[in-house]
């Protein structure tokens, strides 16, 4: 069961990949970048380098990195709240607007792709049983965490 998880866990990534592929050689962008301008878009909410980290799992050097290139570039922009000036919020430019448009596209593209024949008692139970297996990796990932 694991190696066959595995396995298609690769081919959810390489079929994203391939569809988000003209847009990042479009805009001269990695997929971490796009991953995190389309983040900061799906999920106003979240905005800081931390919430990327910890709802994306990404490594936080990585996400620092592609912060600071997208920041440079003009995609993002840092900023404070008046109160605390020491969290560093993000939020997109009106540059990045032509990406998040392409990318939510990309991201459509591959759900219609993901469940082609797919009813919807179907996807509510794939939903469940999905929300069940990331409610067990959080709390291992936390155990882990904890030592």
């Amino acid at each position: 069961m694991l190696p066959a998880l595995f396995t298609r866990s690769q081919g959810l990534r390489k079929l994203y990949g391939n569809l988000c592929a003209p847009l990042l050689a479009r805009y001269g962008l990695t997929q971490l970048e796009l991953d995190i301008i389309l983040f900061l878009a799906n999920n106003p909410e979240y905005d800081t380098a931390r919430d990327i980290v910890e709802k994306r799992h990404l490594a936080k050097s990585h996400v620092s990195v592609g912060i600071d290139t997208l920041a440079g570039q003009g995609l993002l922009e840092r900023f404070t709240r008046e109160g605390n000036r020491k969290t560093i919020h993000l939020r997109l430019t009106g540059e990045a607007a032509p990406i998040v448009e392409e990318g939510r596209a990309a991201q459509k593209q591959y759900g219609k792709l993901l469940f082609a024949g797919f009813t919807a008692e179907d996807f509510r139970l794939l939903t469940a049983l999905m929300d069940r297996v990331a409610g067990n990796v959080d709390a291992a990932l936390a155990a882990e965490e904890r030592g």
